[in-house]
């Protein structure tokens, strides 16, 4: 693993990225002297959703669950309450 002072990643990021990109190794970003960030190469996920909905999706398959439950509707009033402070006055 390859350290960059700051300085030098600002000036050279574009220069730095295709070089992780090329050879795969990582490289860490110091901020005097100190570990500040790591420049990792990009690998796509091999899952595209989230560890809760696979197992969510995994649990209603067990237990052939296969169906959403229908919510109730909420109710709306179509009028909006009065506003003592409008300057339109109510029917």
């Amino acid at each position: 693993m390859k350290d960059v002072g700051m300085f030098e990643a600002k000036t050279r990021l574009s220069e730095l990225c295709g070089e992780v990109h090329r050879t795969g190794e990582q490289i860490v970003v110091t901020r005097r002297g100190k570990p500040y960030v790591r420049i990792v190469p990009y690998r796509p996920t091999e899952t595209a959703g989230s560890p809760v909905w696979e197992a969510r999706e995994r649990y209603e398959s067990q237990h052939g669950i296969d169906d959403v439950p229908d919510f109730p509707a909420v109710h709306r009033d179509p009028e909006p309450p009065y506003n003592p402070f409008s300057s339109e006055q109510p029917e």
